[in-house]
């Protein structure tokens, strides 16, 4: 299977983020079927930026808007089969079930929006949400069991989940994906995120770099295996070095793979 693969603009320099032409010119130079984390407020700013990506044969890829309604319309019109409902935020703790009963509340109405605008509505797996580990996958799906997962290998990677457990339980709830790597400075040692110097010790990284056992090629087999056909990007989180060798880097990596 030949996936459609974006890069996603989370972390980008903010000179660079502020230029969308340029960004555009970076990601088609490097390769990439489509961009993700644009955003339109009104329909007039959909028709400019949907009509700028479409000069560089770019697709915009999960738009971000201010009102959820206006994001199932305007992703609904770019022809995309999903987009991301707000994020239920954690206070740095596991929240009880109740807590987590008051979370979800608010997602319901704004899944059976997207649901009638014939969009699957997924939730980020992302630290501090509801959605960061395995467990809370179980926890949010029994709950809210039309939701679909925003499948980030990243972000599992760094809150101690294993990324496979949840393609292999959930492989059919799967919405879109965010590949990316985690490095940390002792992985031996296992690491907790919720310590304060958590992010002085680690950091997402380039798809080459990771050391905690994040296997890129399984991923992306395991994917095929169920028959996933959306969008993947690949998401370049605050990188070290020059954005557009990044950007070039992890395409040529995933050409590598045969992706």
């Amino acid at each position: 299977m030949s996936f459609k693969i974006a890069a996603h603009l989370c972390g980008w320099p903010k000179d660079i983020r502020e230029d969308n032409e340029r960004i555009l010119q970076i990601v088609r130079g490097a390769g990439y079927d489509g961009v993700e984390g644009f955003r339109a407020d009104s329909p007039e700013e959909l028709v400019e930026v949907a009509a700028l990506a479409a000069t560089y044969g770019l697709h915009l890829v999960n738009l971000s808007s201010g009102d959820p309604l206006d994001k199932a319309r305007f992703n609904a019109t770019l022809g995309n089969g999903s987009a991301e409902v707000p994020a239920g935020r954690k206070q740095g703790r596991e929240p009880t079930d109740e807590e987590l009963d008051a979370l979800i509340e608010p997602i319901r109405p704004v899944v059976a929006e997207f649901a009638r605008h014939g969009l699957k509505a997924f939730h980020h797996i992302h630290i501090n949400t509801i959605l960061e580990t395995t467990e809370d996958c179980a926890r949010v799906l029994e709950r809210i069991p039309e939701l679909w997962l925003l499948f980030d290998t990243g972000h599992l990677r760094a809150a101690d989940s294993d990324p496979m457990d949840v393609l292999a339980r959930w492989p059919n709830r799967i919405g879109h994906v965010h590949l990316k790597n985690f490095w940390t400075q002792n992985p031996a040692a296992g690491w907790n995120r919720r310590q304060p110097e958590f992010w002085k010790t680690s950091r997402f990284c380039d798809l080459r770099e990771g050391n905690t056992g994040l296997d890129i090629g399984a991923i992306l087999k395991g994917l095929e295996d169920v028959g996933y056909d959306g969008w993947i990007s690949v998401e370049e989180d605050h990188p070290a070095r020059d954005i557009e060798d990044v950007v070039r880097d992890n395409r040529d990596f995933l050409r590598e793979l045969g992706y």
